[in-house]
């Protein structure tokens, strides 16, 4: 998988990105057909309190998954992130997976195609 990181007006630390890509990485295991993990970091100021967003888009085969959380730290909001992109997995594998199933009334018999 292929990581995009960007970090507009925020300097980020090797250390930073070494700990999203391990993250992220759990991702590959749950669903091999991740193909880019495009993640852009921001820091925002509300009145005199600092927060960090952490915005991550999974690029699959269909629709590509989308997250966004904010936080204290971009440690939690990567981590709020992740849990909402593994739901957001989960659904979309079952999606796949019943589109995969062809229900038993829908088989034609040959009889009833004479």
């Amino acid at each position: 998988m292929q990581y995009v990181i960007q970090s507009p007006r925020v300097r980020i630390s090797e250390k930073t990105e070494i700990m999203l890509q391990e993250k992220f990485d759990r991702f590959e295991k749950m669903f091999d057909r991740v193909m880019q993990c495009h993640l852009v970091l921001k820091k925002e100021k509300n009145g005199q309190q600092d927060y960090f967003i952490v915005e991550a888009r999974l690029a699959v085969p269909g629709n590509d998954l989308y997250a966004r959380e904010q936080s204290g730290s971009f440690e939690i909001a990567a981590e709020e992130t992740c849990q909402n992109l593994e739901r957001q997995i989960r659904k979309h594998k079952e999606k796949l997976n019943k589109k995969a199933e062809i229900p038993a009334d829908r088989y034609v018999n040959d009889e009833e195609l004479e």
